[in-house]
C-alpha cells in the first residue's frame, strides 16, 4: 500500500478508536510502586482492583450513570458510623481507592470536610481520569502515608475510616495498637474509629484484638458477600453503643440523597457478636509485632467460633 495513503488511513481510524474506548468497555492494568492495579468498565460501571498473590481484591466500583450509588456493599456497612456520629462535620480517610464511598457523603453533608489520605499518586490519577472523580475543597485529597498524615495533622475529627488496603491487605503499620492510639487522639470526644477489616483469616482476630486495646467499645457489623466486616470503635464507655435496639434512625436517611441508596435498617441487621473465644487467643499487633502478612495468609475457620 502506498505509504501516504496508509497514514492517511491511520490518521481516520486513530479518533475513532479512541472514541470507542472512552464510550465502550475496556480493561487496564497498570503497575506502580506500590500496587498492580486493574481498572476495568463494563456499561456504566468501573471497578477498581488490586493484584497481590494471584489474585486481584476489589478496591471500589462506580456507577458513572449514577455515581453516588454505593456500588460495593462495604462501602454502605461504613455508614454505620451514622448510629454513633450522625452528624459528621470532619471526616478523614485512609484510602482512597475509587472514590466510591465520596460522592454520596458529599452529596449527604454539603457543608462537612471529607478529608482523604492517599499513599499511590496512580490511584488518584485513576479516580479522576477513569472513575470521574474531581476533588474539591470539601473533598481534597492530599498524597501521603496514612500514620504520617495523623501524625503531623494536629485537628479533631468526627469520623476517621481506616480503608487503605494495598493488593489485599493493609499494611502493617496502620495496624497497630500505637497507630490506633494516634488515631484516638485526633477523635472527638464523641468520635468513631471505622475500619475495613477481612474476616476471611487470622488476622482478622488479632484486628479485633487490637482495636479493643484502645478502644473499650467496639461494635461490629458483617458485610454480606465479600468477607468484609465493618469495625465501629469509640473511646468511651457511657453511654453504651452495644444494643442495636438504642441506635438512632435519623431522619436525614428518608431524603435524598440517602433515601433508595442507603438502608439503615439492612445495615442494622449486619450487627454481628464479637468472636470472643478467637480473640481471647489472638495477639495484639504492636510496632514491634505486626506479622500481617503471615497471619493473612492463614485461612480463618470460622466455624464456632464465637
Amino acid at each position: 500500500m502506498n505509504p501516504s495513503l496508509l497514514r492517511i488511513l491511520i490518521g481516520l481510524l486513530l479518533p475513532l478508536t479512541a472514541r470507542a474506548a472512552a464510550a465502550g468497555d475496556y480493561i487496564e492494568h497498570f503497575d506502580t510502586i506500590y500496587n498492580s492495579l486493574t481498572v476495568e468498565k463494563r456499561g456504566s460501571i468501573v471497578e477498581l482492583r488490586a493484584r497481590s498473590r494471584g489474585i486481584e481484591a476489589l478496591e471500589s466500583a462506580v456507577d458513572l450513570s449514577d455515581p453516588q450509588r454505593l456500588v460495593v456493599a462495604y462501602t454502605r456497612s461504613l455508614y454505620a458510623a451514622l448510629f454513633f456520629q450522625p452528624q459528621p462535620q470532619r471526616v478523614m480517610m485512609i484510602g482512597l481507592g475509587g472514590a466510591g464511598f465520596h460522592r454520596l457523603f458529599a452529596a449527604a453533608y454539603p457543608d462537612a470536610l471529607l478529608q482523604t489520605v492517599e499513599l499511590d499518586p496512580k490511584v488518584l490519577e485513576l479516580c479522576e481520569t477513569r472513575l470521574e472523580f474531581k476533588p474539591t475543597a470539601r473533598t481534597p485529597v492530599v498524597l501521603m502515608d496514612g500514620r504520617m498524615f495523623v501524625k503531623r495533622d494536629k485537628q479533631t475529627w468526627d469520623w476517621i475510616i481506616l480503608d487503605a488496603f494495598r493488593g489485599g491487605f493493609v499494611p502493617p503499620h496502620l495496624k497497630t495498637e500505637e497507630f490506633y492510639r494516634e488515631c484516638a487522639a485526633r477523635l472527638g470526644e464523641r468520635g468513631v474509629f471505622v475500619s475495613n477489616l477481612h474476616a476471611t483469616t487470622e488476622l482478622y482476630y488479632s484486628d479485633v484484638k487490637t482495636i479493643q486495646a484502645v478502644f473499650p467499645q467496639v461494635v461490629l457489623f458483617e458485610t454480606e458477600g465479600r468477607g468484609n466486616v465493618i469495625a465501629c470503635a469509640v473511646k468511651y464507655r457511657q453511654p453504651v453503643i452495644t444494643d442495636p435496639t438504642k441506635w438512632p434512625v435519623t431522619e436525614l436517611l428518608h431524603r435524598p440523597p440517602f433515601a433508595g441508596r442507603l438502608d439503615l435498617d439492612a445495615i442494622r441487621r449486619e450487627h454481628g457478636a464479637l468472636p470472643a473465644n478467637r480473640i481471647r487467643a489472638a495477639r495484639v499487633l504492636t510496632d514491634d509485632f505486626a506479622p500481617v502478612e503471615f497471619l493473612d495468609a492463614i485461612k480463618a475457620n470460622n466455624t464456632g467460633s464465637r
